[in-house]
């Protein structure tokens, strides 16, 4: 059975999809404090993980813009 802290997990880590990693923006779309974010972030090996994935995707994204940019001397 999953449990109400479960349930915000899930829906705190597709909010950090959305807001590629950006814990604030995601935070507030869903009404909870940064706070609530990490310390899921430090007590839940498995949330820990989901988030630096997504941190690691949005980084990838960021550098591939850059190096877009760059290409076209921008």
């Amino acid at each position: 059975m999953s449990t109400n802290s479960d349930t915000l997990k899930k829906r705190l880590l597709e909010a950090l999809e959305k807001s590629l990693g950006v814990v604030t923006t995601a935070c507030k779309l869903l009404g909870v404090s940064r706070s609530t974010h990490y310390k899921y972030y430090l007590d839940d090996e498995n949330y820990r993980k989901e988030v630096d994935s997504i941190a690691d995707i949005a980084l990838d994204f960021a550098e591939s813009k850059l190096f877009k940019m760059i290409d076209k001397e921008d």
